[in-house]
């Protein structure tokens, strides 16, 4: 398949034979194919055989989905087309992907905000202005627990995703209708078919990618829905974020497998699902901004 020649190790014993056509064999892939990693690994069916593996590159990007666009769009009555048509998209990021939600006990981002809110409301005074502002901060984050625990209700309704054709339907024939926002959520319902199943963690492979290290970016930390994009907590959010991603060595990254214990035809490795949703999530949040305001 990668058409690399069978490693020389006729001059050395056992175990260094194994080691020195290990090396061979990686640094030949790498000339082939630098996005290749090869390991030899072992699990419940192979005491050890040779795998490849290849990542898909995040780009050190956060996935976050704002919530606020969809909260104002469900609760106009002249936006309702588009309201549940996204609403199917939200349960399937949700319900199928497993995209966490921030309002969650158990994620990431509910960690974070309640760090914030701890860091609010311990401020020093130091005056009426700073006050204000502070009493901004924890009315957003009031708003955003409140309305974001409201619609994690609709979301986790399988009935979005059982009228998803329909609701894509009725926001065609609507006076607000557009072709780029129907061509999403077209596209969405297109990776939900050909990919029923899949979540996204089902090719984070922590356990195979540098396992020794334990100060890591974990998927659920860089991929989550969370309220708002555009709010006063965005700033502080990020800068926190950051921070604390500066001292990991590591991102949990999709990452494909491909067995070499029989012979393969082709590589089985293209991660297609990966590249199309991060692609959809990037322009889902493009297309949400206009909506994402107090």
């Amino acid at each position: 398949m990668y058409e690399i020649p069978e490693p020389d190790v006729s001059d050395r014993e056992f175990p260094q034979n194994v080691t020195t056509a290990y090396m061979q064999v990686q640094e030949a892939l790498k000339l082939k194919d630098k996005t290749a990693d090869c390991i030899i690994m072992n699990d419940s069916s192979h005491s050890a055989t040779l795998a490849v593996l290849k990542k898909f590159d995040t780009g050190m990007c956060l996935y976050y989905i704002p919530v606020r666009p969809l909260w104002n769009l469900v609760q106009s009555a002249q936006q309702q087309p588009l309201a549940k048509m996204l609403l199917s998209v939200y349960a399937y990021l949700f319900q199928v992907v497993k995209v966490p939600y921030y309002t969650e006990y158990d994620s990431y981002l509910s960690g974070e905000y309640e760090t914030l809110r701890n860091w609010i409301e311990e401020g020093d005074d130091e005056g009426e202005e700073e006050q204000q502002y502070r009493d901004e901060q924890l009315d957003v984050l009031h708003t955003m627990q409140h309305s974001g625990n409201r619609l994690l209700t609709l979301i986790s309704e399988n009935e979005h995703l059982m009228k998803w054709e329909e609701n894509i339907k009725a926001y065609r024939e609507c006076g607000n209708w557009d072709l780029e926002t129907e061509s999403l959520a077209d596209q969405f319902l297109t990776l939900y078919k050909e990919y029923p199943q899949r979540s996204v963690f089902d090719n984070i492979h922590d356990e195979l990618v540098e396992p020794e290290e334990t100060e890591r970016i974990r998927a659920e930390q860089y991929i989550s829905f969370y309220w708002s994009s555009n709010d006063c907590m965005q700033d502080m959010l990020f800068e926190m974020i950051n921070n604390e991603f500066q001292e990991c060595g590591v991102t949990d990254e999709p990452t494909s497998i491909q067995l070499f214990d029989t012979p393969e035809a082709k590589p089985m490795n293209d991660l297609d699902f990966e590249k199309r949703l991060f692609d959809l999530i990037d322009k889902l949040c493009a297309l949400l901004n206009p909506y994402d305001h107090e």
